[in-house]
C-alpha cells in the first residue's frame, strides 16, 4: 500500500520471520518487485538454499491463498550469514543478475509451416485437442513437477478417449494372471480401468517402453499427486532425476502422434525435442562484506551489496550463425588480429574463441550479426586487413548454417 510500509511474518512455532517490502521503480521497463528477507536456522550457507526454497514457497502459498492474487519468485539474490558476531564482515553467498537476454531458438522454417497445414486437414476431435492444449502448457511449465503432471494429464485424456469397448480381465497382483472367482466358476470381466488404458496407450505408443517404464512414471504420478515433490522422491527415480519428465513428454508425444492418420506421415517424425526441461545457468560467488542494519537490527531491506554479472556471448540473435572454413595461416591472422584494436575488434575476438578443427581445416562459428557485419563490409568494397581476410575465407567456404 506504501513504499515505506514493512510487512513482518512471524511464523508462530518460530520456523521463520519473513519481511515484505516494496521495490521501489523510477521507470517502467523495470518490473515491479517485492523485496523479501526470510530469517530462519541452517547448519551452513550451502545447506540455506534448500531451506529458503521451501520457506519462500510457504509464503507464496499463503500470500496466494489469503489475497486470491499471484505471487511467484523472481530470483533468490543473496544469503546472508545473520548469525550475532563481534565483527561487522558477514558471509554472503551471492548470486549473479540474470543474464540480460536469452535468445531464441532458431528452428522455423517453411516445413514447420507445410507441416501445420498437412495436419490441419485432420478434423482433431475434442478431446485430442484438449490433449493438445495440456502438451503445449506442459512444454512451457516453469517447474519439472508441473510439467510431468500436465504431461500426465494429457496422457489420461488421450487413454480415456480411445480406451477400448472390450473387457478385460481383472489380473492377480503377483503372477499378473487373470483371476478367478471359485463360486462364480468363471474369470471376472470388466471395462478398462482408467491406469489400464493409460498402461496399455504408453506400451503402443513407445515400444522402448516396457513394464518397469510404466510402472516408474506411475508411482511418480502417484507420488506427486499425493503431495510429494520429485525432489522429495528423487531417490527413488534415474539420475538426473528430472529425467522422468522427459521419459513421459516423449512418450505422449508419440502418442498424441498415433492419433493421426497414418497417411498424414511420411516416416520421417521431428518434433521432440531433446530434453523439456528448462535448464538455467547462474555464478554463486561466496564472499564476505558489511551488510548495512536498521535501527531494530535487522537486514536493511533495500540494502543491494555488490553486484555480480553475468554477459552474454554476444549481441541478441535470431538467427543461425554460420560456419566458416579457414586455413590454419588464415586462422593465425584471425587471432593477431583480435589483439589489434579496431573498430571490429570484438567481432574478431568472438570468431576466435569458437572454432573446431577437422580435416586439417579450422572451422568458426559466426554469429549471425557478426555475419551479416561482415557482409556489410565486403559489399561496400571496404578496405583493411580483418575485410581482406574474409574476402578470402568467404570466397574459399560458402557460410553454412
Amino acid at each position: 500500500m506504501a513504499d515505506d510500509l514493512v510487512l513482518t511474518i512471524n511464523d508462530p512455532r518460530g520456523a521463520f520471520k519473513a519481511r515484505i517490502k516494496n521495490i521501489p521503480r523510477s521507470e517502467f521497463t523495470t518490473p515491479f518487485l517485492l523485496s523479501l528477507h526470510i530469517y530462519f536456522e541452517a547448519i551452513n550457507l550451502d545447506d540455506a538454499k534448500d531451506v529458503a526454497e521451501d520457506l519462500l514457497a510457504n509464503c507464496l502459498n499463503m500470500l496466494a491463498f489469503t489475497t486470491g492474487t499471484s505471487f511467484r519468485k523472481h530470483r533468490i539474490r543473496q544469503i546472508v550469514d545473520a548469525e550475532p558476531s563481534s565483527g561487522a564482515m558477514k558471509d554472503v553467498l551471492m548470486w549473479g543478475e540474470l543474464i540480460q537476454y536469452e535468445d531464441p531458438q532458431p528452428f522455423l522454417r517453411e516445413e514447420n509451416a507445410t507441416s501445420i497445414e498437412r495436419l490441419l486437414e485432420f478434423d482433431v476431435p475434442p478431446a485430442i485437442r484438449r490433449a493438445l492444449r495440456w502438451y503445449r502448457l506442459g512444454i512451457g511449465a516453469a517447474a519439472p513437477d508441473d510439467q510431468f503432471t500436465y504431461f500426465w494429464f494429457a496422457l489420461e485424456i488421450v487413454a480415456e478417449y480411445q480406451k477400448p469397448t472390450a473387457k478385460v480381465h481383472d489380473k492377480c497382483p503377483h503372477c499378473k494372471s487373470a483371476l478367478y472367482c471359485e463360486k462364480c466358476e468363471k474369470h471376472p470381466e470388466h471395462k478398462p480401468y482408467a491406469k489400464q488404458a493409460i498402461r496399455a496407450l504408453m506400451l503402443a505408443a513407445d515400444e522402448k517402453c516396457d513394464d518397469a517404464t510404466v510402472d516408474l512414471l506411475d508411482k511418480t504420478r502417484n507420488s506427486l499427486m499425493h503431495g510429494s515433490t520429485l525432489r522429495e522422491i528423487e531417490g527413488t527415480l534415474p539420475d538426473p532425476h528430472e529425467s522422468v519428465v522427459d521419459t513421459l513428454g516423449r512418450i505422449l508425444w508419440k502418442a498424441l502422434v498415433r492419433q493421426f492418420p497414418k497417411e498424414m506421415f511420411d516416416g520421417a517424425l521431428v518434433g521432440v525435442p531433446s530434453t523439456y526441461v528448462h535448464y538455467k545457468a547462474n555464478a554463486v560467488a561466496h564472499v564476505q562484506t558489511v551488510v548495512p542494519s536498521d535501527e531494530e537490527g535487522h537486514f536493511a531491506l533495500e540494502f543491494g551489496g555488490f553486484k555480480m554479472t553475468m554477459e552474454s556471448f554476444g549481441p541478441p540473435q535470431s538467427a543461425l550463425p554460420s560456419v566458416l572454413r579457414m586455413t590454419h595461416e588464415q586462422y593465425d591472422r584471425l587471432r593477431k588480429l583480435s589483439y589489434s584494436k579496431s573498430d571490429q575488434q570484438e567481432v574478431l575476438n568472438r570468431i576466435k574463441q569458437r572454432v573446431q578443427e577437422q580435416d586439417d581445416h579450422i572451422y568458426a562459428l559466426v554469429l549471425a550479426t557478426d555475419m551479416s557485419l561482415i557482409q556489410q563490409a565486403l559489399d561496400k568494397k571496404e578496405e583493411g586487413e580483418w575485410q581482406d581476410l574474409f574476402r578470402e575465407t568467404l570466397n574459399g567456404s560458402n557460410p553454412s548454417g
